[in-house]
Order: structure tokens, then sequence, then C-alpha cells
């Protein structure tokens, strides 16, 4: 008898056992679990960041947490970090823990403080953007098939509505830019220079988009330029024109960036230009900001915003004031938004 009454407590043991599978199983394969979509391409965001632990540092989390909060898509996107070797680990420590979910690298890059220059930091930046970061470093061929540039002192003042990357793949854009303007430091070097590189015999004019300039007539090239602080680009464009790189290398090897007052902006645009072939360049839409100069929706320069310069510059100062936070300066006051 008691055998019996341990049989038949062993076989309802293993059927409750195999009730509880079937039911888990099945509400398993009904709950519909959200999964990162594969992709055909992939996107990289960049930026190189200061080692400065406080006001840097602001910044940096505060435009990291912006894409968090507003990016579309942002967690199927790794941001490559640039730092230089002064960034120490607890920095990296903390820009991990106050920046929420997002796949951040850190690529540690060296810049050559060996040629004079009284441009500081400001040359190395410059030829960084312009050259070493396409042909010096290799990260990004070996990772990336675009690549949106987004400097650590801006932020996203309210959501891309979409998703920026996809935008972008599905219409074969080759390069999208948010502000065009003219900047004229340096210009005297650029127009001379590109008369040299480029044959006498052949007239060159270049356009983005309908704002077009002269690159080597008499009156030469006028400083368009494209506010790369942020830009998206199709990354094999730099590599498909060999003319791009017989520009920037000639540039590099007369120490260019670090002898005349010439900027990234000005040297990726003339880069633009003297592609002889059809490309695809689009105006992108959406707002943000460069800490407290504003860029709406729909303007394509960016508005200053002086009621609230100074409280942003002593909140900047402030430490760690954007650990899971965003802070969005207006014409009128700073507002705060949380991440949890």
């Amino acid at each position: 008898m008691i055998r019996r009454y341990r049989l038949v407590t062993f076989v309802c043991f293993l059927s409750f056992i195999f009730v509880i599978f079937y039911e888990t199983k099945s509400l398993k394969d009904n709950i519909s679990i959200p999964q990162p979509q594969s992709q055909s391409y992939r996107g990289c965001i960049i930026s190189l960041i200061r080692s400065d632990p406080i006001v840097g540092l602001n910044r940096l989390l505060n435009m990291l947490n912006s894409l968090r909060l507003y990016f579309d898509n942002i967690e199927q996107y790794p941001i490559y970090l640039f730092h230089e070797p002064t960034l120490e680990n607890r920095i990296k420590e903390q820009i991990l823990s106050c920046s929420v979910r997002l796949n951040i690298q850190f690529v540690e890059i060296v810049f050559n403080y060996s040629i004079p220059t009284n441009r500081s930091g400001y040359s190395q930046m410059c030829q960084f953007w312009s050259y070493d970061i396409w042909f010096k470093y290799t990260i990004l061929r070996e990772q990336c098939d675009y690549v949106m540039r987004f400097d650590d002192d801006s932020y996203l003042i309210n959501s891309t509505q979409r998703d920026l990357f996809e935008e972008f793949h599905r219409n074969q854009f080759d390069y999208g830019f948010r502000i065009v303007y003219h900047d004229n430091n340096g210009l005297d070097f650029l127009k001379e220079n590109l008369r040299q590189f480029l044959p006498s015999n052949q007239t060159r004019r270049g356009c983005v988009m309908s704002l077009c300039t002269n690159l080597n007539e008499p009156n030469g090239y006028d400083g368009l330029a494209v506010y790369n602080n942020f830009f998206l680009m199709r990354l094999n464009l730099m590599y498909e024109h060999t003319i791009i790189k017989e520009y920037l290398q000639q540039l590099v090897n007369s120490h260019a960036f670090y002898h005349y007052r010439i900027g990234d902006a000005n040297i990726q645009t003339i880069c633009l230009l003297l592609i002889d072939k059809a490309i695809k360049i689009t105006y992108l839409k959406f707002s943000y900001n460069h800490n407290v100069h504003g860029a709406a929706e729909l303007h394509a320069s960016f508005v200053y915003y002086h009621n609230t310069a100074l409280m942003w510059q002593l909140t900047m100062k402030m430490p760690n004031r954007t650990c899971r936070k965003v802070l969005i300066a207006n014409e009128f006051t700073v507002i705060e938004k949380r991440i949890e």
C-alpha cells in the first residue's frame, strides 16, 4: 500500500512538472520580446573628448545622455570616444556610470606636440578631424559603414523622431549636414594652396546642395563651410576618391594645421567640393544645441541665448551636474531632464 501511494505521488509530481514546463514554454512562445533589429549596415557615433574632470566631463555626459533620451534606436549604435592618454580610468568609470545604457567604446589617440605652433591643442584637433581619424587610425574602417560626428559640447534638445542612420542608409545618401556658414580663418592660405594643388588649366567649382564656390579661379575659394560639429557620412566616401587623400596629405606634410589658422570645417567642405562626380548630400532636420547656441529643426543657423549664457557657464563648472541628466539651454532658462 505504501509503495503504491509513493508511486502515485511520484507520477503526480512528474505530471505537475510537465504541466508547468508546458505552460511556461507556451507563455514564452506567445510573448513578443523586443529584439535588436538585424541591420545590413553599421552606424557609429564618434566624438573627440577632453580629459577635464569637471567642465569637459559635464559637457560630455550632457551630450551622451541627450543621445540616450532623444536619439531613436541609440542602443543599436556604438559610440566611439577618442581621447588622449591623459584621460584617467576613474573618469572613464564615471562616464560609464553616468551615461545610461549606451554602448561606449574608448579609443586612445596620440597627438604630435613636437611641431612648434602657437595654436595650442586646436591645431591637433583640426588635423585629427581632417586627416587622422580617416587615414591614421583604422578602427572606423573596420567597424563602421556610416559615421556620425557629435561633439562633446553639443546635445540634442528633443527627439530626432526617426533613426537618422536608417533614413540615411535607406535614401543612399553620402553626406548629411545641419548648418552651413562661411569661415574666413586662414582663407588666404586656403585659396593659394588650392591654386597650387589644382591644375591651373582647369577651372574648378563645387557646391554643397545649392551653395556653390569657386576653388581655383582668381577669386578662389570663399570660405563656404559645413558646420561640422555634427555631420553624418558614408565612410567609404573618404576612400573612393584619391584626390581627397592627396589634398589632405600635402596639408599634413607641410604642417599646415600647425602653421596656419585653418579649421577642420573648411577642410572637410573642400574635400566634398573636390569630388568630381555627383554625390548625394542632404540637409538633416532635427533640433540641437551647441552649448548656448541653439538650432531649431527648420533653421540652418544658430541663435545665441545670451540671457542664459552665464547660467550655463556657472552650471558646467559645478562637479557632477550632468550625471544621468540632460541640461538644455533655451532663450530664458536652463531646463533639467532626469534619466531613470
